[in-house]
């Protein structure tokens, strides 16, 4: 073989080699491409500061952290077992299948339609778009499609038998705290209970200080004697961690007799002021007629005995338990001695 067949020979596999280098490349990045499509799992939640959850209806919801735990829109104090519900969810959801190309276009259209977006913050910085749509039909899973992404995908959580979407929801009443009151006992400055129906039962608490308190009956206002102070006591601290059962929104059916329970007569009303004069008041009304009896002896009850509508600060409509209220629903006999 000639000197000049031998450098033709050379050039050729050394043309050849790079060809295929090239391809290896090209063909890892476009690997690459496609995994960061389907990647939808987060692993450090711990550094996701903000998730902003966003449909078609329209409706927003803006979840941040900050030093007093994480707010719902800036304002109220999120549901601790919401978020973590959710947090965990971004941390362990996953690509579980491939849609067949036939779908997708079916897919993408219901993701338009009744998608939702979800926007997740890491350091203060965007890290993640993706949309949520509709569930697959063995419902086993969720699609969903990264923002940019040439695809929708099947996502579920290894291990749980479900789908993810209704993870997403955007009603701001529903991500915020169900704390009724929240509040310090040393930070409480009177506390009034007012029983329509049972008026010698109703009183009002008035804090000096830590040593400090009267108790007076709301009938004639007379102060209390003899007052039983671990009881006193036990009754304030119960304000530490008040709660309600869930909130009344616009859909349940019903939010169309708000004006007229607020019209009526409470079944009770209790008004808690802080040490800066600020005031929380919490109103019950009893449900008619929704219990049916346990045994076929005993008669239809005239008041669900588990449960109230109740109302914050003449506002928010909540549901309330009588089981959660158990230790502020006390009469005036409850803090005397005699």
């Amino acid at each position: 073989m000639s000197r000049k067949n031998i450098v033709y020979l050379l050039t050729f596999i050394i043309l050849l080699a790079v060809a295929g280098w090239l391809y290896t490349s090209r063909s890892k990045g476009t690997t690459l491409d496609r995994k960061v499509e389907y990647n939808f799992t987060i692993r450090d939640t711990a550094n996701v500061d903000k998730i902003i959850i966003e449909d078609k209806s329209p409706a927003k919801v803006i979840l941040s952290r900050s030093t007093n735990g994480w707010m719902v829109n800036g304002e109220f104090k999120a549901r601790k077992d919401a978020i973590e519900v959710l947090l965990e969810t971004l941390h362990r959801m996953e690509m579980r299948n491939f849609i067949p190309e036939k779908l997708q276009q079916t897919v993408i259209k219901r993701l338009s339609v009744f998608g939702k977006e979800v926007q997740v913050f890491k350091n203060g910085k965007l890290f993640k778009t993706f949309y949520v749509g509709t569930n697959s039909q063995d419902e086993m899973a969720t699609y969903m499609m990264i923002k940019g992404a040439a695809a929708p995908y099947a996502v579920h959580i290894p291990g749980f038998n479900g789908f993810l979407s209704t993870r997403f929801f955007t009603d701001d009443n529903l991500w915020r705290s169900r704390d009724l009151i929240s509040m310090n006992p040393v930070n409480i400055k009177e506390v009034k209970m007012y029983y329509p129906d049972s008026v010698d039962a109703s009183f009002k608490i008035s804090i000096f200080n830590s040593d400090s308190l009267f108790i007076t009956r709301l009938n004639d206002n007379r102060i209390v004697k003899n007052v039983n102070m671990v009881n006193t006591r036990l009754f304030l601290s119960a304000f530490r961690n008040l709660k309600y059962e869930g909130a009344i929104v616009p859909t349940d059916p019903i939010w169309q007799r708000r004006d007229s329970l607020l019209a009526s007569i409470p079944a009770f009303r209790l008004e808690v002021k802080d040490v800066d004069g600020k005031v929380t008041a919490v109103s019950g009304y009893r449900i008619k007629g929704s219990i049916l009896p346990v045994e076929e002896d005993e008669e239809e009850a005239e008041y669900d005995p588990d449960r109230m509508h109740g109302f914050i600060n003449d506002e928010r409509m909540v549901l309330l338990q009588f089981y959660g209220l158990k230790n502020v629903l006390k009469s005036l006999s409850y803090f005397t001695n005699s």
